[in-house]
């Protein structure tokens, strides 16, 4: 069964409770190494819930990650076929959303299970001054039945933001998918990533 590409499957092992030594006790530079993904990992690493109810599903996980290209994440995700979410689908979109200005956000109906640290809900997609904003891949389910992928996906809006809406000097203006918080569950964009009827939330950090 594939997995996620070699370097996102390493930070998994690296991040791993068997694996893991104390952080203030580092001996050699695979321990140093170690505790870098894993404080790395607590950024990138989704919850996958069902987007309906909220609820974890269980064996799911995702991990939105940064790349060297400024308009570009790379996302891995696993739904397990026992979960009941991919069905009979032979290809399924992967997609990841955020909200441009989160300031307008007025939060009437939150999200499902989203960290109590997002700045915006559900009823905030609906609302222009938001700037709320998706971009896409479509994927193929495995054989199995399971979504077991790692792909690129690529900002098509050529809308900019500032990174903070709130600081007192404006970041420079950087793309939906490229800010100085990519890879990171930043609260402040409530960003979700959506595939076969569950969200991923990340850890409001």
């Amino acid at each position: 069964m594939k997995i996620f590409t070699a370097t996102l499957c390493a930070l998994l092992v690296l991040a791993s409770g068997a694996l893991a030594a104390e952080a203030d006790d580092d001996d050699t530079k695979e321990d140093m190494l170690r505790d870098f993904w894993k404080d790395e990992m607590a950024n990138f690493e989704y919850t996958m819930t069902n987007a309906t109810t909220g609820e974890p599903i269980e064996g799911a996980g995702a991990i939105v990650a940064p790349t060297f290209s400024r308009d570009k994440v790379l996302v891995g995700v696993f739904i397990p076929a026992s979960s009941g979410f991919i069905n009979s689908q032979k290809t399924v979109n992967v997609t990841v959303c955020e909200f441009m200005y989160p300031e307008n956000c007025l939060m009437e109906t939150p999200y499902p299970g989203a960290p109590s640290e997002y700045a915006c809900g559900l009823s905030d997609e609906e609302r222009p001054e938001t700037g709320f904003e998706c971009d896409s891949r479509e994927v193929e389910v495995e054989p199995d039945g399971d979504l077991s992928v790692d792909v690129e996906i690529e900002e098509e809006n050529e809308a900019l933001y500032d990174d903070y809406a709130e600081s007192p000097a404006p970041a420079p203006a950087r793309k939906l998918l490229a800010s100085a918080r990519i890879g990171r569950a930043n609260p402040r964009r409530s960003r979700t990533l959506r595939t076969a009827g569950a969200r991923g939330y990340g850890r409001g950090r």
